[in-house]
């Protein structure tokens, strides 16, 4: 990988900032977007700006159709789905796990089984369900702070009630990767269906759904070098059609009949049942040239380079005194973010982010600090969200380098001389 070749196609990596250049370590809340993508976004306004679908019967139309087709088609081939009819377009991977919570069949008996690590967009859902009283329960499996998945303690509490299975296959806060098919075997010999989170997993790592044999996954297209607004749920074909519409409206009907001064609508089948509305042409477009961009790049590739960087800051990282690192300290078992508390619970994770942020030199560090929307896990290991604290978090990607890291790690070494002197 010619890593300089590869920053150069970022713009926002050439822009100066009160004179400073920009270090991005916030690629897990959204990743930079190269020419290409905004290219291909550009291309849609400029030349298109059209409606897609067989109603608009013009070349604009047909041409909006076409690509945003092959951009679905770059997804299915992306996470090696069986068909383009297993891709559906969301918002976020939020919506995406909303779309499957509210248009599951539950019966009052069954319950759901989350993670104290999964992200609030995983257990929210789910949680109004149980509210509702729409599921008996909601099952939640410890995490500690190691954030090792137990693939025993998971088997314990599965039985034969359990409808589904949501959790994160890496998680945003420890970085730790679930074992995806393992807990698809398990689920899959009780009757239990599993949707996965793979927001932070897809940037990182190739996914062979079929392999895992996942029902559901979903991710967001934001933080694989594509535009902000665009995620993805896949789900087997099956099950997207035993699924109830969640958004209805406009483009997922065949029909709606009237009679005797009732309306019955017959929806369209998977994926069109769940694309309700104009869709964002513009961001499916920039989508498929995300893939593309990165595909050429190879997953394999950036795997392999961001594992040298995480080994890298795990070492300097380790050498500095005030900060306690969240996750495990092996970066076999971890993706390209970690996370860390600092011991002085006198200052806040925010100091940090702000020091970095507007800190000496000519550098701009931007980082993230807070709960990381995983605020039971948090509360879990003794750090507060209520109480203004939380954690501090640096997430890279392909287009961050070593040198980055060391500037990062004296800036963080800078601010804790700071703190211990007061």
């Amino acid at each position: 990988m010619n890593i300089e070749k590869i920053r150069d196609d970022f713009p926002v990596l050439k822009r100066r900032i009160d004179g400073k250049q920009i270090i991005y370590f916030d690629n897990a809340c959204s990743s930079l977007k190269p020419t290409k993508v905004i290219d291909a976004m550009n291309y849609y306004y400029e030349n298109l700006n059209a409606c897609g679908g067989f109603r608009s019967g013009h070349d604009l139309s047909k041409e909006t159709d076409e690509i945003c087709e092959k951009s679905r088609n770059d997804v299915k081939k992306f996470i090696n789905a069986k068909t383009e009819k297993e891709i559906i377009w969301t918002r976020n991977t939020t919506e995406a796990i909303n779309l499957v919570s509210n248009s599951l069949n539950f019966k009052p008996y069954q319950n759901v089984i989350c993670t104290t690590l999964d992200h609030h967009s995983s257990l929210l859902p789910f949680y109004m369900l149980y509210n509702k009283k729409i599921i008996k329960n909601l099952k939640l499996i410890k995490i500690e702070k190691d954030g090792y998945f137990d693939i025993n303690k998971f088997s314990e509490f599965m039985d034969k009630s359990t409808k589904i299975v949501s959790l994160n296959l890496a998680s945003n806060v420890t970085g730790t990767l679930s074992p995806a098919k393992e807990i698809c075997k398990i689920a899959h010999d009780n009757g239990t269906l599993v949707l996965a989170d793979g927001a932070q997993f897809i940037p990182h790592y190739k996914i062979d759904v079929q392999d895992i044999d996942v029902d559901f996954l979903v991710f967001s297209i934001h933080k694989i070098c594509g535009p902000s607004g665009m995620g993805v749920l896949y789900g087997k074909y099956h099950l997207l059609e035993e699924l109830n519409p969640f958004i209805v409206g406009g483009g997922t009907i065949r029909d709606v009949k009237y009679n005797n001064g009732k309306i019955s609508p017959v929806f369209l089948p998977p994926p069109k049942k769940f694309e309700a509305g104009i869709q964002n042409y513009a961001g499916i477009i920039g989508s498929g040239a995300a893939l593309e961009y990165v595909q050429k790049i190879g997953i394999k590739n950036i795997e392999n380079y961001e594992r040298k960087l995480i080994v890298y800051l795990l070492k300097l990282f380790s050498e500095l005194d005030g900060v306690e690192l969240i996750g495990s300290n092996n970066p076999v078992l971890r993706g390209s973010l970690f996370s860390f508390i600092l011991e002085n619970r006198n200052v806040s994770p925010k100091d940090v982010a702000d020091f970095m942020n507007t800190g000496p030199e000519k550098f701009k560090i931007m980082i993230r600090a807070g709960a990381h929307c995983t605020n039971p896990f948090h509360h879990q290991i003794g750090v507060s969200p209520l109480e203004g604290y939380g954690s501090v978090r640096a997430s890279l990607y392909f287009y961050n380098t070593l040198e980055e890291i060391e500037i990062f790690i004296n800036h963080l070494k800078k601010f804790l001389s700071i703190i211990n002197k007061k």
